[in-house]
């Protein structure tokens, strides 16, 4: 007799175990949550053999009917008791005589006849199984209520998985908005508004960038160091039909030359000791654009390499035997004169053809002097805003001294004054001439002498020179001869007596006005 009992209890459990590996396998499939009740009612029904089974959703303390087997879903009855604050707020115990009264579960009120069993997902509730009388009359076991409890359990597992996953889509599809949104500010901003001036230079510049943004062909843009070429390369990647593709950006003398290769077409793991796979450049960049800069300092034996890629607009990784098609078009820039560099055999002519289908020169700062007030008050506002600072904008003295120095760091050279200067002003400050460089300051008198013809002796140039910057300050200062002590780096009592040797009054005409 004991080994008889022994039997039934094992193979009882290997039922039960076959019972939770059908409810796995059927929840792996599931990817909504009405998909897991039904499965798991279905297969717990038929298990336990009840006569009625009822599978409720939970969502946001509402609850819903999710599956059903043998009881009529529809009914006034049951939608009006999950409806219900009674069945909403009574706790687990109290849920399951609930639908044994309304689903005519029990015998004398004793509930041992039917199963009820929430479902909770961090801690909270997600919704539950109920399961009547079996088609055997007899009550649920022990072992019963054990296997709708790990079944429960399952189901618990897949409903938190959903959850992350829905979770992880809605964060997808709101970063993918996001993504879109930037992209389109960045095509706006690249567009153009980040190219400042009105020079008629700047604008020939502008219209090359529209034309050269309707083709796919190559672009290769020149100009001296600090001109802007990048920002010309952005705005014909963003004006241009490729504009949701990448736009990757490469220094060829920031690479060592060793790893130019690698760094441009990628490289296959175990290639040597320690290296991983890793994709390159070109493959970054495709169905977008690649901007190589100072492509004039690539070395020969990768030129070839490059001008290969371009034909046949394949790649193959260093290490790698298998080439792989690439959708990208090249934009390449350098200050150096690569005609020059042919001719001194440091540059491959036919990459330079390649490379050079249509072709930019963004002229120098000197060339384009009357956007340089333009720049200078764009930079203002941008680093006053970055150091949070109130700049009251510049002395028009201040201007005129950049737009008569030559920049031969060009913007760049520019924007890093302006950085200085803005950085060293006071709050609620006008920048004036004694807060530029000195190297600029330097060249004042240059300036004023190129305007004013030498004529007489020395010492009456230099005196005519004087009167014309001292003059020019009064007017400037309101005859406040104080400022313009400060201005002009004197004492007061210099400033009155150089005033008095050079006849100098203001305002003209009058006396000579005390502050």
């Amino acid at each position: 007799m004991d080994e008889n009992n022994r039997i039934w209890k094992l193979e009882r459990q290997v039922f039960q175990l076959q019972t939770l590996f059908e409810i796995a396998q059927a929840l792996s499939q599931c990817r909504e949550r009405d998909q897991v009740f039904d499965h798991v009612l279905a297969t717990m029904a038929g298990t336990f053999g009840a006569r009625k089974a009822l599978a409720l959703r939970c969502e946001d303390s509402r609850w819903l009917i999710s599956a059903a087997r043998g009881t009529d879903a529809s009914s006034d009855e049951l939608k009006d008791l999950l409806q219900s604050r009674d069945f909403a707020e009574a706790r687990e115990r109290e849920q399951h005589l609930l639908l044994n009264r309304i689903l005519g579960g029990g015998s004398h009120g004793d509930d041992s006849y039917t199963l009820w069993r929430q479902v909770r997902v961090r801690d909270t509730v997600a919704g539950g199984f109920y399961f009547g009388r079996k088609i055997r009359p007899e009550p649920y076991s022990r072992e019963d209520e054990n296997l709708l409890a790990a079944a429960c359990r399952n189901s618990a597992y897949v409903l938190e998985n959903i959850s992350l996953y829905e979770e992880i889509t809605a964060a997808r599809e709101r970063l993918a908005a996001e993504n879109l949104t930037l992209r389109q500010e960045v095509r706006k901003d690249a567009a153009g508004r980040e190219i400042i001036g009105s020079s008629e230079k700047i604008r020939k510049v502008l219209d090359e960038i529209r034309q050269c943004a309707r083709s796919d062909a190559s672009v290769l843009i020149t100009g001296e160091t600090g001109t802007g070429k990048e920002l010309v390369a952005r705005a014909i990647h963003y004006q241009s039909a490729r504009a949701d593709g990448p736009f990757v950006a490469i220094n060829c003398t920031a690479i060592p030359e060793s790893l130019v290769e690698s760094e441009f077409f990628g490289i296959e793991s175990g290639t040597a000791t320690g290296v991983k796979q890793r994709v390159g450049y070109f493959e970054l960049a495709d169905k977008g654009t690649l901007f190589i800069d100072e492509v004039g300092d690539m070395p020969l034996s990768s030129q070839a390499k490059l001008l290969r890629t371009l034909q046949e607009k394949m790649v193959r990784r260093v290490g790698g035997t298998a080439e792989k098609p690439i959708d990208v078009r090249v934009v390449a820039a350098t200050n150096k004169n690569l005609k020059e560099e042919i001719r001194t055999g440091r540059f491959r002519e036919d990459l330079y053809y390649r490379l050079g289908v249509l072709e930019i020169r963004v002229p120098p700062l000197r060339e384009r002097a009357e956007d340089i007030s333009l720049l200078t008050h764009h930079f203002i506002t941008e680093k006053s805003r970055k150091l949070g600072k109130k700049i009251r904008g510049i002395h028009p003295e201040a201007c005129r001294i950049l737009e008569k120095y030559s920049w031969p760091g060009n913007i760049r050279e520019l924007e890093n004054e302006v950085e200085r200067f803005v950085t060293l002003a006071e709050e609620d400050q006008i920048i004036g001439v004694e807060h530029l460089s000195n190297h600029l300051e330097d060249d004042i008198s240059d300036a004023f002498l190129a305007e004013q013809p030498f004529a007489g002796t020395l010492r009456e140039t230099v005196d005519r020179l004087e009167r014309m910057i001292i003059e020019k300050a009064l007017e400037e200062a309101e005859g406040n001869k104080s400022r313009v002590a400060r201005t002009l780096g004197l004492s007061r009592l210099g400033l009155q007596k150089k005033m008095d040797r050079l006849g100098i009054i203001y305002p003209k005409n009058t006396h000579v006005t005390q502050s």
